[in-house]
C-alpha cells in the first residue's frame, strides 16, 4: 500500500492576510498544493492524508460571517485541487482550522474506511486548556473499540496531533494522553502506522515494537516537504519529496 501524507498547509487564498509567522508561506499554498497534486499523479498513491491545518482561520473571527465565508471558499478551493486525484482522501482539521466549517466540506469522507487491507482511521480531536491536545468522548471511545476489535484488519491511525514522541517544548504538540494512548496502541498489536501532523519540524517515522509513528513536516514551509510511505507486510519504506525553491 503506497500512502501520500500532507499536513499543515496554513493556506490563505480567500482569507486575507498570511500566517502570523512568516515561515508558513500561506499565500502559495493554492499553488504548492496543485503542483504536490501534479507529483502525485506520478507517485499514484494509494490513499491521501492530509492531517490538519488545512487553512490558517483567524481564531479570532471564528463567527464573522464574511469570515466564514471565506474560510469556506478556501477549504472548497482545497477540495477542488484533490478531486482530480482518483485514490480515496482522509482529512483531519487542526488548531488553525475552523472546525465546524472543515466538517462542512470534508465531512462526507469516512472517518473509518478499509485501502488495500488496512483499516483506516481518522481522529477529530480538539486542543483544550493551555493548548494541550485531548482524546475524549467519542473519539475515545472509537479508538478504543478499534484497539479491542479482534476482527479488525491491520490498521491506520491519522490525526493532527502527536501521540509519539513526546514533542513538548516551548508549545504542547503532544497529547495529555499520549502516554497512555501509545501504550494502548502498541499493547493491542493492531497498528500498523501511526501518521500525525502538528509540529512543523516533523519526526521521521520511529518504531515502537510493530508500529511506526510518523509525524510530517509542515508543507506551508520550505522546503514544502510531504511524504509518501510504502507498506507491504512487514516492510516499510518512507521517502521526501521535496517542492521548493529559495
Amino acid at each position: 500500500m503506497k500512502i501520500a501524507h500532507i499536513s499543515d498547509l496554513h493556506l490563505r487564498h480567500h482569507l486575507p492576510g498570511t500566517a502570523d509567522i512568516p515561515e508558513r508561506r500561506s499565500r502559495l499554498m493554492a499553488d504548492y498544493l496543485q503542483r504536490a497534486v501534479q507529483h502525485l499523479h506520478a507517485h499514484n498513491p494509494d490513499l491521501l492524508v492530509l492531517s490538519g491545518d488545512l487553512v490558517d482561520y483567524p481564531t479570532d473571527r471564528l463567527d464573522d460571517p464574511a469570515t466564514r465565508a471565506q474560510g469556506e471558499a478556501d477549504l472548497r478551493l482545497i477540495a477542488d485541487i484533490l478531486a482530480p486525484l482518483p485514490c480515496p482522501l482522509v482529512v483531519v482539521d487542526g488548531n488553525h482550522d475552523h472546525p465546524e466549517l472543515t466538517r462542512k466540506v470534508f465531512g462526507h469522507l469516512p472517518l473509518d474506511q478499509i485501502c488495500r487491507g488496512y483499516r483506516v482511521l481518522a481522529f477529530w480531536d480538539a486542543e483544550g486548556e493551555g493548548h494541550v491536545p485531548h482524546r475524549t468522548g467519542a473519539e475515545w471511545q472509537r479508538f478504543q473499540d478499534a484497539l479491542e476489535d479482534p476482527d479488525s484488519p491491520p490498521q491506520i491511525h491519522v490525526q493532527h496531533y502527536v501521540i509519539w514522541p513526546h514533542l513538548n517544548g516551548e508549545y504542547p504538540y503532544t497529547y495529555g494522553e499520549g502516554d497512555a494512548m501509545q501504550a494502548a496502541i502498541v499493547a493491542s498489536g493492531r497498528v500498523r502506522l501511526v501518521l500525525s501532523g502538528h509540529y512543523h519540524r516533523g519526526a521521521r517515522p520511529q518504531m515502537v515494537d510493530n508500529t511506526l509513528f510518523a509525524t510530517v513536516p509542515a508543507f506551508s514551509e520550505f522546503p514544502h516537504p510531504f511524504w509518501i510511505y510504502e507498506l507491504d507486510g512487514e516492510r516499510f519504506q518512507h521517502q521526501t519529496v521535496q517542492l521548493g525553491t529559495r
